[in-house]
């Protein structure tokens, strides 16, 4: 037909390939190139950080403060830490943990929120931290509106372990806080246990599992000397 411009075939000329009916042809030895799209979001600064957590700060004025971020309380061996943190893509989230204070550290009961509740985008601070409230008091452990109690805590973290399996670092601080309060055959039950998990790793443990190994064989050797309480006062930190 006149008038009309032939385009060339791409079964004639294996040397180019067409993206679609009617994209440009590119050679073959050519890839298409894919820009990123750019990102609309960036990590909050600590100082937007701390401005979303004075709400925080208020409904907690019994806590102390670290860092600027973390709400915190402690009683005996424990600290139970409500922490702050900034996402990549713009959000905070919670979360909520208990340290046995000792030489190494052991970490228990580490949550955050339900997905519903996990995370907050500036823009819904407002209307979203006062659900997230009502969240942390209905779902982090020990309970934050009730006082904090080692003989609890124990108690919750036991079944939290029984029900989730536990760590190396978990174990050792139930070995810590059974011997704190006494209880030195479930003490020494949990530091067996510590030395079980070891055993079975089958290959060199890291040095962090070898720190909790020490401590538990000192707490059991120390329980059988009765000298569980100053063990503990001597090994007594903080992370």
């Amino acid at each position: 037909m006149l008038g009309r411009t032939e385009r060339p075939s791409v079964s004639a000329n294996p040397c180019y390939r067409q993206l679609s009916c009617w994209g440009p042809l590119l050679p073959l030895t050519q890839e298409p190139i894919l820009k990123p799209m750019p990102s609309t979001y960036r990590r909050l600064t600590k100082r937007e950080l701390v401005t979303f957590f004075e709400v925080y700060r208020d409904a907690f004025p019994n806590w102390s403060v670290e860092h600027d971020t973390v709400l915190t309380r402690s009683e005996g061996l424990i600290r139970q830490d409500i922490s702050f943190e900034a996402l990549r893509d713009g959000a905070y989230r919670p979360s909520c943990s208990v340290d046995v204070l000792i030489t190494p550290p052991a970490q228990l009961l580490f949550r955050f929120l339900d997905i519903k509740h996990r995370e907050v985008l500036p823009r819904e601070h407002e209307r979203k931290w006062p659900l997230l409230l009502k969240a942390m008091e209905e779902q982090f452990l020990p309970a934050v509106r009730k006082p904090l109690d080692v003989a609890e805590v124990l108690r919750v973290a036991e079944q939290d372990v029984a029900e989730q399996g536990g760590n190396i670092n978990q174990l050792t601080g139930l070995a810590a806080m059974n011997a704190y309060l006494g209880n030195n055959q479930r003490a020494l039950l949990w530091c067996k246990r510590i030395e079980d998990e070891l055993v079975n790793v089958g290959r060199e443990p890291a040095d962090w599992k070898l720190g909790r190994a020490r401590f538990a064989r000192q707490l059991r050797e120390a329980i059988d000397r009765g000298q569980e309480q100053s063990f503990l006062s001597a090994t007594f930190g903080r992370p």
